[in-house]
């Protein structure tokens, strides 16, 4: 049997001032973090750019903030963490950092915006593409989000930007992890960015599993619907995907004590990543996030209490659970096995409703089954269920 070696990482959140501390790094503040951040037991992180800093003009990419984001490659090789760098982040936990000279076009369907994000991610190759640490590229952060700006774009239109995007992306990092960081919208419902292109497109596909968000929280913390909803959704990724082996990276997750008591906070974090343990082709899990955010600043109060560490770098009860489950993991801790052998058809000819398939995926994890996903215009390929361990449909 093959030897899975699963992944484990944060997404780094700078304790001190947020992701404004690019504006005046302190890098003896960096280091600080990056090495609470591997003491979890984390092999990487994912990073995150401030576009309009870094690509001010859409023919200039400072090269000081590009000498900023090396020095910081630099720190997470030190402590063995590779990085995932993602990109256009105009869109962080609320706000938007879009450079001024997008304001008046749509940067997902102008031609010349097109241009000017090719044109960074060649200045971000010059600069970092032969950095040891870096893991790769995602061409951003939640970008499909855009489209709270009113700059509405059709399904077609984001499928051929972010085509472009991972193609360059591909050419300019090549043999890298690169992917693109959606939320749950494009996969929960038929808008931003089809399922196909996401599943098909760049290195490995990767989803955002936020209990609340997706709505698996109105079933409940403890419900399966919240705490197999990462299981769920890398088996909605398989089953988009022409690849029967393609990776899927649970790129996001977290949990709030606005969401649930903290007590707990563990049992939600073991039985989430255990339980998306029974699906195939599991890369790995990045928490959400490595660190809280200072209450100097004015956010939404849910941003403030997300981390694994507080803002002086003493790891939380959250951080400790997740330090435990990975060791856990690591050591050899294995799901409750389900039956297994069964999948369900998604009708492609019907609107996409995530959850009319979430509640079926739940319900049968609840008469103790693990089933799979399969598209109605494969479900009588005999040969292609075969190769998928499928054997019956239901």
């Amino acid at each position: 049997m093959e030897k899975i070696t699963l992944h484990f990482g944060a997404n780094y959140v700078p304790s001190k001032n947020w992701f404004y501390s690019w504006v005046n790094p302190d890098f003896d503040e960096v280091e600080a973090d990056l090495r609470a951040i591997s003491s979890v037991g984390v092999d990487h992180i994912r990073m995150h750019l401030r576009w309009d800093l870094f690509q001010p003009n859409e023919t200039y990419v400072s090269d000081e903030m590009l000498g900023r984001l090396r020095k910081i490659l630099d720190l997470a090789e030190k402590y063995h963490l590779m990085a995932e760098v993602a990109v256009f982040d105009g869109w962080m936990s609320g706000f938007w950092f879009m450079p001024s000279f997008t304001w008046c076009y749509n940067i997902v369907s102008d031609e010349d915006q097109l241009k000017s994000q090719i044109f960074f991610l060649k200045k971000l190759s010059e600069a970092i593409g032969d950095h040891p640490a870096l893991l790769g590229i995602d061409i951003g952060n939640e970008i499909n989000v855009y489209e709270m700006m009113q700059k509405t774009f059709t399904v077609e239109q984001g499928d051929r930007w972010i085509t472009a995007l991972l193609a360059a992306a591909d050419e300019l990092f090549p043999g890298k992890n690169n992917v693109v960081g959606v939320d749950h919208r494009p996969w929960f419902s038929d808008v931003q960015m089809s399922r196909g292109t996401l599943a098909n497109t760049g290195a490995l596909t990767s989803l955002h599993t936020w209990v609340k968000f997706t709505g698996a929280l109105q079933y409940g913390a403890g419900s399966e619907e919240a705490l197999c909803l990462q299981e769920y959704n890398v088996e909605l990724a398989n089953a988009y995907a022409k690849d029967p082996k393609r990776k899927v990276w649970i790129q996001e997750f977290g949990i709030s004590p606005e969401w649930t008591d903290p007590k707990n906070f563990k049992n939600f974090i073991r039985q989430s990543m255990l339980n998306a343990m029974r699906s195939e082709n599991l890369w790995g899990y990045t928490f959400w996030c490595s660190h809280d955010v200072s209450r100097k600043f004015k956010f939404s109060s849910l941003e403030y209490d997300l981390g694994l560490f507080d803002t002086e770098n003493r790891l939380k009860p959250v951080g400790e659970a997740y330090k435990e489950c990975i060791a856990e993991i690591r050591a050899g801790a294995k799901p409750a096995a389900l039956e297994t052998g069964m999948a369900a058809i998604i009708d492609e000819r019907q609107p996409f409703d995530g959850w009319k398939y979430g509640k079926l995926f739940a319900e049968n994890v609840r008469k103790g089954r693990h089933i799979k996903f399969v598209l109605s215009s494969k479900a009588d390929d005999k040969a292609y269920l075969k190769s998928r361990g499928i054997q019956k449909l239901i």
